[in-house]
C-alpha cells in the first residue's frame, strides 16, 4: 500500500507539472512547451496505469468500489480518451481543457477519505459493467462539456471581434458545435445502459429496483436533459448557444451526482 501511495503522489505531482505547461503554452503559444506538456501527461497516465494495476494485484479486484478508487480509474479514463480524440482531431487547446479535468479528479482524490477498499459485491461482473458504462458516459459529457465551453469562448471573442492569439487556436464554431453534439449522442446510449444494467442487477440482489435511490433519480434526470439537449440541437428550435450552455449545466450536474449524491444521498452508490 505505501509503495501505491508513493505512485500516486508522484503522479499527482507530475499531473501538476503538466497542467502548469499546459496553462503556459495557452497564455503564450510555444510549441516546445506543449511538447513537453504531453510527454509528461503521457507519463501521468502510465503511472496511473501502473497504480490501478498494482492495486488490482494488490487487491485482488479492478479497484473501483470506493469513491476514491473510482475517481482514479475515471480520471485514467478521461486522459485516454482525450489524447486519443485529440490524435484523431488535432484540436489546440483541447488536452488543456481535458487536463484541467482530470487533475482536479486526482487533486479532489488525494483529499478524499481513504479508508479500506470495498469488498466486491455479488454479481460483480454484472456490476462493473454498469460502472464502466457509466464512466464512459461521463468521459463522453466531460468531452462535450469541453468543446461546449470552448465554442462559448470562441463565439464570444467572435462578437467582441477580439482576433486574439486564444481565438486563432480555438476550432471553427461549426466544428465544436459538431463534436459536442457528437459526444453527447455517444454518451446518452452509454448512460440509459449504465442504467438498465445497474436496475438488472438491483433485481437481481434486491428482487426489485431500487426506483427511489437518489442517484439513480438524478441519473433519469441527466438522462432527460441530455436527451433534450439532441432533441433541440435536431430539431433547431433552439440556438447552439443555448444547447452549448445546457450541455455544460448537464456535466455540473454529473459532477453533482458522482460527487455529491453518490456520496451522501445514495442508499449503496459509492461511484
Amino acid at each position: 500500500m505505501q509503495l501505491a501511495t508513493y505512485i500516486f503522489d508522484g503522479m499527482t505531482v507530475l499531473y501538476a507539472i503538466s497542467v502548469l505547461l499546459y496553462f503556459l503554452d495557452f497564455l503564450n503559444s510555444d510549441a516546445r512547451v506543449n511538447r513537453a506538456a504531453f510527454i509528461v501527461l503521457c507519463v501521468v497516465w502510465g503511472l496511473q496505469t501502473f497504480f490501478l494495476a498494482f492495486r488490482t494485484r494488490e487487491l485482488g479486484h479492478f479497484p473501483v468500489w470506493s469513491t476514491s478508487e473510482s475517481m482514479v480509474v475515471f480520471a485514467w479514463v478521461l486522459l485516454a480518451v482525450s489524447v486519443v480524440v485529440n490524435y484523431f482531431y488535432k484540436i489546440d487547446l483541447f488536452t488543456f481543457f481535458a487536463n484541467l479535468i482530470g487533475f482536479a479528479v486526482v487533486a479532489l482524490d488525494t483529499f478524499a477519505h481513504r479508508g479500506p477498499s470495498a469488498s466486491v459485491p455479488q454479481e460483480g461482473d454484472l456490476l462493473l459493467m454498469h460502472v464502466g458504462m457509466a464512466f464512459l458516459s461521463y468521459t463522453a459529457f466531460s468531452l462535450a462539456c469541453i468543446f461546449s465551453v470552448m465554442f462559448l469562448i470562441q463565439e464570444r471573442l467572435l462578437k467582441a471581434k477580439r482576433f486574439t492569439a486564444t481565438f486563432r487556436r480555438l476550432p471553427a464554431l461549426d466544428r465544436l458545435d459538431r463534436l459536442a453534439y457528437r459526444m453527447v449522442l455517444i454518451g446518452f446510449p452509454l448512460l440509459l445502459i449504465s442504467m438498465i444494467l445497474g436496475a438488472i442487477w438491483t433485481v437481481l440482489q434486491y428482487g426489485r429496483p431500487l426506483l427511489w435511490d437518489a442517484k439513480p433519480l438524478v441519473s433519469l434526470l441527466l438522462l432527460l436533459l441530455y436527451g433534450a439537449v439532441i432533441y433541440l440541437r435536431v430539431s433547431s428550435r433552439w440556438p447552439v448557444r443555448r444547447a452549448a450552455w445546457l450541455t455544460v449545466a448537464g456535466f455540473g450536474g454529473v459532477v453533482l451526482n458522482y460527487l455529491v449524491v453518490g456520496m451522501y444521498f445514495s442508499q449503496f452508490h459509492r461511484w
